[in-house]
């Protein structure tokens, strides 16, 4: 099977670590990919700003941390935040009308996908790749956005189609599941190297 759609993973990568370098290496391996985008958010609208290490110190750690994967580029979701995925996903929807893309994500963060900026639009505009996360499996599967697409759940054995597919489509993919959390990374350093007052 051809190689033919390109990964986006965003996230706030604050601070990146082994963890999300997995989670590239599993979405491509499982999905078929050709390339993965790792987007490094500005800001996440649910989050509070002063949580954050500078945007470009953040881009170059999770650089470092990607090294080395094949065909892996990083860069910044957008100049500045707060940062909704559903406009920067539109954004190179449009700016690349003949990719294949896929949106992938953590379990943990499609079992909360209800809270961001008009969810169901982002679930309506790309396919979705749902990766598994210890402790988020039932979670995630029973989440408003699993109930409210429910039909348009491909089956795990059916992955490496989902590029093929017109959103909405979402699949669950299992085989991973580490533990590395950037929030438990920040609670154990020094809360001044990612621009926190306090380790809270």
């Amino acid at each position: 099977m051809s190689r033919t759609a390109i990964g986006l993973l965003g996230g706030s990568f604050n601070p990146p670590h082994s963890g999300h370098r997995a989670l590239v290496r599993h979405a491509m391996k499982r999905l078929h990919l050709r390339g993965m985008r790792v987007l490094v958010s500005p800001q996440n609208p649910l989050k509070s700003a002063g949580d954050y290490a500078p945007l470009e110190e953040r881009i170059a750690a999770t650089r470092e941390m990607m090294r080395g994967l094949p065909n892996v580029r990083v860069e910044p979701e957008a100049a500045e935040g707060p940062t909704f995925a559903v406009d920067s996903i539109a954004k190179r929807v449009l700016r690349e009308p003949h990719t294949d893309f896929i949106y992938v994500m953590g379990a943990d963060s499609f079992a909360g996908l209800h809270r961001w900026r008009r969810w169901q639009a982002l679930m309506e505009m790309v396919p979705i790749a749902v990766v598994s996360r210890p402790g988020f499996r039932l979670e995630a599967l029973q989440s408003p956005a699993a109930r409210a697409f429910a039909k348009a759940q491909v089956p795990e054995r059916l992955a490496l189609t989902l590029h093929r597919r017109t959103a909405p489509a979402w699949c669950f993919l299992t085989g991973l599941d580490r533990e590395e959390s950037s929030t438990a990374i920040r609670a154990r350093e020094d809360p001044s190297k990612f621009g926190m007052e306090s380790a809270t």
